[in-house]
């Protein structure tokens, strides 16, 4: 019942207040070792009014990521170039270091790997719009969307990995590089692939064109 009636506002900027608190932690300490406590003294909130947003410190390190990166993502792949968009991301990762590593540090491998593929499909989807769209068929496009967004997301995570050292225009400047070609050639590929099945599909109602 109080959840009903609670104010939205208030409750949004308890995510916000929260959100700038564990940014700061994360500055000089790893994100395992924030707590509830220090960030709820932080930003003057109750430990009941984190617990009604976040079960815990990892989820709503996972919020702040999702909202401020993964909110990016979307942003760009919709409404700006690919390549212009995937090295804003890549500044606001360079120019939030600390909150960054936390929280992919949080994630664990397999878990980071998971969660950046989901934000990083849409980039690789907006490449594949703005070369035509990809493959006839929709299993291929899938193909060809996934295959891509692994490649771009190795190149991420090799650059966090490094340090975030390299230059972003540089980084999404090779990959416009070996993006172009090769998609270009993999659903040319597949569409000739799929060509022979399309046309048998077709040769039942040919013959029965013929045959009228």
């Amino acid at each position: 019942m109080a959840h009903g009636t609670a104010d939205p506002h208030r409750h949004a900027g308890a995510r916000e207040a929260l959100a700038a608190a564990l940014k700061a932690r994360l500055r000089t300490e790893p994100l395992d070792k924030v707590t509830v406590t220090e960030l709820t003294r932080d930003c003057g909130i109750t430990r009941q009014a984190f617990y009604y947003h976040f079960p815990d410190v990892r989820h709503l390190a996972v919020w702040v990521f999702e909202t401020e990166v993964a909110g990016q993502v979307r942003t760009f792949a919709s409404e700006l170039g690919w390549a212009d968009g995937l090295v804003r991301l890549m500044r606001y990762m360079r120019d939030n270091r600390a909150s960054t590593l936390g929280v992919l540090d949080g994630l664990g491998r397999s878990g980071l790997e998971r969660f950046l593929f989901e934000q990083m499909r849409p980039v690789t989807e907006a490449v594949v719009d703005e070369q035509g769209g990809g493959p006839v068929r929709v299993e291929d496009r899938v193909l060809v969307v996934d295959f891509y967004t692994s490649a771009v997301l190795a190149v991420l995570l090799r650059w966090v990995a490094n340090g975030m050292v390299e230059h972003p225009y540089r980084v999404v400047g090779d990959l416009e590089v070996m993006l172009h070609g090769a998609l270009q050639e993999s659903v040319h590929r597949l569409d000739a692939r799929a060509a022979p099945h399309r046309g048998r599909t077709e040769d039942p109602g040919n013959r029965a064109s013929h045959g009228r």
